[in-house]
């Protein structure tokens, strides 16, 4: 896969933009920490949750459907340029406001280039890569953004916290914003690259083009709402895109829940602090490491759903066992394995989206998805935080190990309830 140059500069680039990212993610909780009352901790990270997902909630489809009709290439380039001049203008706000608010908005718009990013960058693979090869390629960058993860994550979480950004009269946040936009910078570099090598090569041009003129873009917007319908039409009768969407659910359930109730009780209730949030984090991003080289490896004749489902179960189960040892101790191995498994799942899905979403619409398809993934999480994180909040109140014992075992019980049940009802394998059966 990355002896395809242009797929091989895709992938440079996004290691270090994710690299970047996952920096940024760190200097955020960072922040988050220094400047929230403790009791408010964890609710605080849960409104940070609604940063991030409220963008693809609001913007999802109707970025899918632009995109769609876009250059992709030309909006990944400048989605990144916009979001490296954002978060450098972020510890400048902080510092002059001493407030967070204005540190979410500027992330929120961030996050919100970020949606039409990702939409572009999905729909993009399929022509960078055969068909055929769309399973190893999805692997590959499942690989790659994990490693990411490790280094940005674990190595963030101490890079940061170097002594050494001190002496330049950074916060060690700061150093996190800026590294991320220089991030950024080297992803545009690629995204250029690949231009450059396109037209070359004679990449094939994109079918459709931003609208120039004001009667253009009047009638491109009167259009907008009938692709989200057809194309929303489309997916309810595909049972396999019906089957991906309803399996994020318990995807967004998990991701929310180790982020608001592991992300707070490591750094807090633990006393480790973001340090020991980074190594958490660093270890399920090891586990899909290793997840994504066993499903890129032996897996291309797995079923995709079964892979979905049962991983799903085991994750509950890993869930379960965490709220019930609460330790540091007993979350490494959960969080290696919880990766391990969250790997094949992810990359099943997106290969199964590929395989079946239609040319015409792939970037709404994909941002239809992380709508649907970023509804789940905030709303979960958000139950699950003010959950947290009220036992807390109530003089409950132990609300966070009730929390994370209770959410990784419904995750169970419906892993093994789903892979029991599981029909035969289907291919391209679209209902009439």
């Amino acid at each position: 896969m990355l002896r395809a140059p242009r797929f091989a500069f895709l992938v440079i680039g996004q290691t270090v933009s994710q690299l970047g990212d996952k920096l940024h993610h760190m200097a955020l909780i960072a922040l988050v920490g220094a400047a929230a009352a403790a009791s408010a901790g964890g609710l605080e990270l849960a409104k940070l949750s609604v940063v991030f997902t409220a963008p693809v909630i609001l913007f999802g489809p109707l970025a899918g459907a632009l995109v769609d009709r876009w250059d992709k290439r030309v909006t990944m380039i400048v989605c990144d340029a916009l979001r490296a001049l954002l978060v450098l203008s972020i510890p400048f706000l902080f510092a002059t406001t001493g407030a967070l608010w204005p540190v979410y908005a500027v992330a929120f718009l961030a996050f919100m280039l970020g949606v039409f990013f990702n939409a572009a960058k999905m729909a993009l693979i399929p022509d960078l890569v055969e068909r055929a090869h769309l399973f190893s390629a999805n692997a590959a960058l499942s690989f790659i953004g994990r490693f990411a993860t490790v280094v940005g994550i674990v190595g963030g979480g101490v890079f940061i916290g170097l002594p050494f950004w001190r002496r330049l009269g950074w916060t060690d946040y700061a150093a996190g914003f800026y590294l991320d936009a220089g991030s950024y910078a080297v992803s545009v570099a690629m995204l250029l690259a690949i231009v450059f090598t396109s037209t070359r090569n004679g990449f094939p041009p994109p079918t459709t083009d931003v609208p120039a003129t004001g009667p253009e873009v009047k009638r491109t917007l009167r259009t907008l709402v009938g692709d989200v319908s057809r194309t929303l039409r489309a997916v309810q009768a595909d049972r396999t895109l019906r089957f991906v969407f309803g399996s994020l659910v318990a995807l967004g359930l998990f991701a929310s829940t180790v982020y608001v109730v592991m992300t707070y009780s490591v750094q807090t209730v633990m006393g480790l602090g973001t340090k020991g949030v980074g190594y958490l984090g660093g270890l399920v991003g090891a586990g899909m490491i290793v997840g994504s080289l066993v499903v890129g490896t032996i897996g291309s004749g797995w079923d995709k759903r079964r892979t979905i489902l049962i991983g799903n179960a085991l994750i509950g189960a890993l869930m379960i066992v965490g709220g019930v040892f609460y330790a540091f101790a007993v979350f490494v191995p959960v969080a290696f394995f919880g990766g391990a498994l969250l790997a094949p799942v992810m990359v099943s899905q997106d290969t199964l989206l590929h395989e079946e979403a239609p040319p015409t619409a792939r970037a709404l398809i994909f941002s239809t998805k992380d709508l649907i993934l970023a509804g789940v999480f905030m709303l979960s994180a958000l139950t699950v935080g003010g959950a947290i909040l009220l036992m807390g109140r109530l003089g409950i014992a132990s609300p966070y190990q009730i929390a994370l075992a209770g959410v990784g019980t419904v995750i169970l049940i419906s892993g093994i309830t789903g892979a029991l009802a599981l029909p035969p394998p289907f291919r391209h059966d679209r209902e009439p």
